[in-house]
């Protein structure tokens, strides 16, 4: 196991406790932990695509970045009532 594939299982572990968050905490928090949660995903990508060499990932992990920007954005504009 090389220290690509070890990042990515910290950043995994990360993601999780950020999906634990945005279910249990309240509307900002959750809103706080959506945006970390697509940034850690578009790094765990970033990381798995070195340590496969894999450059279709790098790709996926641009389109989410910004997809995961837009969304929030979206979320936070529906959501604008409760913050």
């Amino acid at each position: 196991m090389s220290e690509w594939e070890i990042a990515a299982a910290v950043l995994g572990a990360a993601l999780l406790a950020c999906g634990a968050l945005a279910a249990l905490g309240g509307v900002a928090t959750a809103l706080v932990a959506l945006e970390l949660g697509g940034t850690i995903a578009t790094t765990v990508l970033m990381v798995l695509a070195e340590a496969l060499q894999r450059q279709p990932f790098i790709d996926l992990a641009v389109v989410l970045a910004v997809l995961s920007v837009l969304g929030c954005m979206v979320i936070a504009r529906l959501l604008e009532e409760d913050l």
